[in-house]
């Protein structure tokens, strides 16, 4: 009973701190909530994986995992330059910047999964791959450093997991409604190509909301000696910050940790394929024909979809509570990195026994631990990394994201088109290896 009423003590005195119903209340909170909701309207997410395997495209796992790997090439190559522009030229201009390049990739995309295309689909495909990616390195690290901007502002930085849990958790309604909105497109639309073009919608708003952030959301420091200049000073004070352990650390946990959830979370598409096809044929409606088949897909993943985002926001919203369970962000970050590993190794179980409802649920928690684990690794860098160097080092975070997706997406493509299993085995393995060697740690005994 005592601690049920500390607990209940611990909530009136959150509910009641002013901090946060200043937080709650503030309006360019909630553009930073709005921001993440439109940003998250990607109508095409569910599909993505199953329109470019369509007998028409005909793309393999391998096939896409070099799509991804070109993506990540080209955040890769942009993405300390992004940082430093960002720093120096301005975060809210670069912000604008980068949905631009998202609605051109858009555009590119609604092309190279068009059947009747008479140019290669593939060059189109590439094309799109290359746009996004210029898109997320413009993106990645800029908008968290306009909150860290503004919680400084308004001396609020200890509220830091509070504010980035309630922001993603707004991305991730957002979500949630696009996989539901997504079924009833995918469906009623001409073509699925069209749901590309649709997707530019939500990125026009999003556009139009990032323009009426306050002028200093635009911060940046005075350039002297020219734009190259700058260039190589930014690179070469990114070698003694990466000499802290502590730093290194958190960079590659983070960084290692969403590179395999990026590669991995839309393979349930192609895992709902095949359990959606033994249940037709194990109801006897195996000679279902396609349109009808297709539809039961389009459902299937739209929903789950809907349920792994609108669970994930409450994950994300709530993962302050977590950092309060283990007493730090870093101890619950290495936790939740063996717990990622121990549910891949009952999945791959449970796809040799043929077990879908289960493999749903471990991978709606892979979804949920990642909403509690992003908030944490992005208290714990703005808490470790010099407040001149933020969106710096978030983007070299972001980077190293990049370098691991660029090489994990192939490879992770060309096991998993012998067997989905044997690679959710062999990464629960490597997993836990990796993370007891190089990256657990708590935070007292690190250097710094």
């Amino acid at each position: 009973m005592d601690e049920k009423a500390n607990k209940k003590q611990e909530k009136n005195k959150e509910k009641h701190d002013p901090n946060i119903q200043k937080i709650n209340s503030s309006k360019l909170m909630w553009k930073f909530r709005f921001y993440g909701f439109f940003k998250n309207l990607r109508f095409f997410e569910p599909f993505l994986l199953i329109m470019l395997m369509d007998k028409d495209i005909g793309l393999s796992l391998f096939e896409i995992g070099l799509l991804i790997s070109i993506r990540e090439i080209f955040t890769y190559i942009f993405e300390i330059p992004s940082g430093i522009i960002a720093d120096k030229f301005g975060k809210k201009r670069e912000l604008l910047i980068c949905f631009i390049f998202y609605i051109i990739s858009f555009i590119f995309y609604f092309f190279g999964v068009d059947p009747d295309l008479s140019f290669p689909n593939l060059i189109f495909l590439v094309i799109a791959s290359i746009f996004f990616g210029l898109g997320e390195s413009f993106r990645s690290g800029t908008h968290k450093a306009m909150e860290l901007l503004w919680m400084e502002n308004e001396n609020l930085l200890e509220y830091k997991t509070h504010v980035y849990g309630s922001t993603r958790s707004y991305s991730l309604l957002g979500s949630a409604l696009s996989a539901i909105l997504a079924i009833f497109l995918i469906i009623y639309i001409p073509a699925s190509k069209w749901i590309f073009l649709i997707t530019i919608i939500p990125y026009i708003l999003d556009f139009i909301l990032i323009a009426s952030y306050p002028s200093y959301m635009n911060d940046h420091q005075p350039i002297t000696g020219g734009y190259w200049n700058q260039l190589k000073i930014g690179f070469k004070g990114v070698g003694p910050t990466l000499k802290s352990k502590k730093i290194r650390k958190a960079i590659f946990s983070s960084a290692i940790y969403d590179a395999i959830y990026k590669t991995l979370k839309d393979y349930i598409q192609p895992i709902m394929v095949i359990f959606i096809s033994i249940f037709l044929i194990q109801f006897g409606k195996d000679g279902t024909d396609i349109e009808t088949r297709n539809i039961y897909i389009s459902v299937s993943l739209g929903g789950l979809y809907c349920i792994f985002y609108l669970i994930s926001s409450l994950s994300s919203k709530n993962a302050f509570k977590v950092k309060k369970l283990f007493h730090h962000a870093k101890t619950a970050m290495d936790i939740l990195f063996d717990l990622f590993a121990l549910i891949l190794l009952l999945g791959a179980i449970f796809m040799w026994i043929e077990s879908p409802i289960v493999i749903i649920l471990l991978y709606l928690l892979i979804y949920v631990f990642e909403n509690f684990r992003r908030p944490l690794a992005v208290d714990y860098m703005g808490e470790v990394i010099p407040k001149e160097e933020r969106a710096t080092i978030l983007s070299i975070e972001s980077q190293f994201k990049s370098i691991f997706v660029f090489i994990f997406a192939p490879l992770f493509g060309f096991i998993a088109d012998l067997s989905i299993a044997w690679l959710f085995l062999i990464l629960a393995i490597g997993m836990v290896i990796i993370n007891h060697v190089f990256l657990t740690g708590r935070p007292h005994s690190e250097e710094k």
